[in-house]
């Protein structure tokens, strides 16, 4: 005992430091589900919390949460999870305690009755998305922007759009006259993010398969406007005399000065606006509604509907984790699409149950479809760019 004692910890620490292999990550979720460890894990993420803002840390004893999330870790036909479990696992995860992604099945996973091999995953991988996109400017040039070099830039009707050193875009205007002519779009394709600064210093980030429409001065009709499509993160300058305006379709949000995220997939039933900080006007055809921190308005066929979420979730994305709030395989499955490039095909019945928990974006594809796997409820094969998914 004393060696696999041992052995749980070396990989524990591979593991959290991003260093674990495939082999090694599986020999340490198979130590994790033989139940024999939970003293070791415990003290290990209490270690790792010690060096965490005490704000972050929460407060549960971890035997008790470890014993609850195994017990609790995926139970489809349980309609409801308490908010505190939930909760748990963003702030665990920005304290380096990874092991935690096994939300999704940790008494399930490689335990004695589960265990296989997963060759069939990690033989035919695919790699994250990385950061790219297209500019496409007023008079209809396309700028590949991962061509551009860090500091190189783009000079265009009295604007300056250069690339910053971390990758970012920045629009910069050297100019008085109120040109509100020249539309520059912003796209990202499947497996791409990227992130600017518009003109009037509000910061965007664009996530996979997605596209921004904007003045290139942000000067109009006294109000900044932009044109979504797709899912975008927005800290928006203050302006009192200037409100901002995101159109997706029919949705408009509306704010002065606030941080918010707006998911407008065109594949999606339902857009979706979470706000972090300040206050938005969220307005769809004849309806609208005000939406506060830590809440989301999810609309739909003209209706607004209001919940309180953990806002966590929704931004994930952003700090490149995939994090899921008891979703579906069809909503888990387009996410994993646009940003691993890939066509999702359905073999026979669709899985049923939801899914929740964590895992880097950084990682390679198997590494997201594994712990799904492995709860039994959902299984995958990988064929060149097509992955198809059956019970």
């Amino acid at each position: 005992m004393q060696k696999e004692s041992s052995s749980i910890e070396v990989l524990f620490t591979k593991y959290t430091r991003g260093e674990a292999t495939t082999e090694e990550t599986l020999q340490l979720f198979k130590l994790i589900g033989s139940g024999c460890h939970d003293v070791d894990i415990s003290e290990r993420l209490a270690s790792e919390l010690d060096h965490t803002d005490p704000a972050d840390r929460y407060e549960t004893a971890w035997e008790t949460s470890l014993a609850r999330i195994k017990a609790q870790a995926f139970e489809p036909k349980q309609s409801a999870l308490k908010r505190k479990y939930i909760r748990l696992w963003p702030r665990i995860l920005t304290a380096g305690a990874a092991l935690l992604i096994l939300a999704f099945g940790i008494n399930h996973f490689m335990s004695r009755e589960t265990a296989h091999s997963y060759e069939h995953l990690t033989q035919n991988d695919i790699a994250p998305g990385k950061i790219g996109a297209t500019l496409t400017l007023a008079n209809g040039k396309t700028i590949n922007l991962g061509t551009i070099a860090s500091g190189e830039s783009i000079k265009e009707n009295g604007i300056v759009i250069s690339k910053t050193s971390d990758g970012q875009l920045l629009y910069q205007s050297h100019q008085n006259k109120n040109d509100t002519q020249d539309l520059h779009t912003l796209s990202t394709a499947l497996g791409q993010t990227y992130a600017l600064t518009l003109p009037d210093q509000t910061k965007v980030w664009l996530n996979a398969a997605s596209s921004l429409t904007y003045h290139s001065t942000l000067k109009g009709k006294g109000v900044r406007s932009v044109q979504l499509k797709g899912e975008a993160y927005f800290e928006v300058a203050k302006d009192k005399t200037r409100p901002f305006l995101v159109e997706s379709g029919t949705q408009i949000v509306e704010v002065l000065g606030t941080h918010f995220n707006v998911n407008a997939y065109a594949d999606e039933k339902t857009y979706r606006t979470t706000l972090l900080e300040g206050s938005v006007k969220i307005t769809d055809h004849a309806q609208s509604s005000i939406i506060l921190p830590g809440y989301q308005a999810a609309t739909s066929n003209g209706e607004i509907k209001l919940s309180q979420v953990d806002t966590d979730f929704a931004v994930a994305w952003k700090s490149n984790n995939f994090t899921f709030d008891r979703l579906d395989i069809k909503e888990i499955m387009r996410m994993i699409a646009r940003w691993y490039d890939v066509e999702v095909i359905y073999k026979e019945e669709i899985p049923s149950g939801k899914f929740w928990g964590s895992v880097s974006r950084f990682d390679r594809i198997s590494q997201v479809l594994i712990p799904l796997e492995a709860t039994g409820n959902v299984h995958f094969k990988i064929e060149g760019r097509k992955v198809y998914v059956y019970r």
